[in-house]
């Protein structure tokens, strides 16, 4: 018998009807109406993760524990947010672990935030600066939504500058000019510590692997990643028409000492 806790009242769910329909809210005494019906809120109370629930059309869902993935996809946004194709490889490349202090400039809406403080916490910290007073308080809100808040340090300010924080173990930056940044980067990073720069043009790129050249910033690639999904049926199988393509350039990097 399984011995996992039941669903209670207010805890957050997703309720998973098909691929493409997947509802987070809550454990609540209400109706979700959806095109195949509405699911009746109340019926999940008392039940465990797992577990089916029908609408009142006979359609079955299935009720989910969220994964940050699914909290991510309801962020609040004022500004776009880096797929999360692009996070999963930035977060491999960097090589952040539990403990790990990271630099973060650009916050945004705290998505990238939030996975870097998911991979870091209980003992890491994430410090993030953002010139948009605005993006940081919505940033907070999402991160606390998700329960992610104490991992982190919300600073209003831009990396373009010096900062007070240093011996970080990595960094990942997105911003308009992220050349700027290597003085902040140089003096902020220990030696070794990986980088990846996030930008959406080539023209960006190009700036940024020509001024490292003569900075401790050794530039070991970039890289575009793709996202195709596959439709499965019988004797059918193939690609879907629509993928996502471009999205962003990944720069990956290195915090060295080029004249010792």
């Amino acid at each position: 018998m399984s011995k996992e806790a039941r669903i209670k009242e207010g805890d957050d769910i997703l309720i998973f009807i098909d691929k493409k329909r997947k509802i987070l809210t809550r454990a609540e005494r209400g109706k979700l109406h959806t095109h195949k019906g509405y699911f009746d809120l109340g019926e999940v109370i008392g039940k465990r993760f797992g577990n089916r629930i029908v609408s009142n059309k006979g359609y079955i869902a299935y009720i989910l524990k969220p994964t940050l993935l699914d909290y991510y996809k309801k962020f609040s946004r004022r500004t776009q947010i880096m797929y999360h194709k692009d996070l999963s490889y930035a977060i491999v490349w960097l090589g952040i672990s539990s403990g790990s202090r990271i630099l973060e400039g650009g916050t945004g809406s705290g998505a990238a935030t939030a996975f870097l403080a998911n991979i870091v916490k209980p003992s890491g910290r994430v410090v993030t600066y953002d010139v948009n007073k605005r993006s940081l308080e919505i940033a907070e809100e999402n991160l606390r939504r998700c329960g992610l808040h104490k991992y982190v340090t919300l600073k209003l300010g831009s990396i373009y500058e010096p900062i007070e924080e240093e011996s970080f173990d990595a960094a990942l930056v997105d911003v308009p000019e992220p050349w700027l940044t290597f003085s902040t980067l140089e003096n902020s990073l220990k030696d070794s510590a990986r980088i990846v720069f996030f930008t959406p043009t080539i023209n960006q790129v190009e700036r940024i692997v020509n001024k490292a050249e003569d900075r401790d910033i050794l530039i070991v690639d970039t890289v575009e990643i793709i996202e195709r999904s596959i439709r499965v049926k019988e004797g059918m199988t193939r690609p879907e028409t629509v993928m996502i393509g471009h999205t962003g350039y990944l720069t990956l990097a290195v915090k060295v000492k080029k004249d010792k």
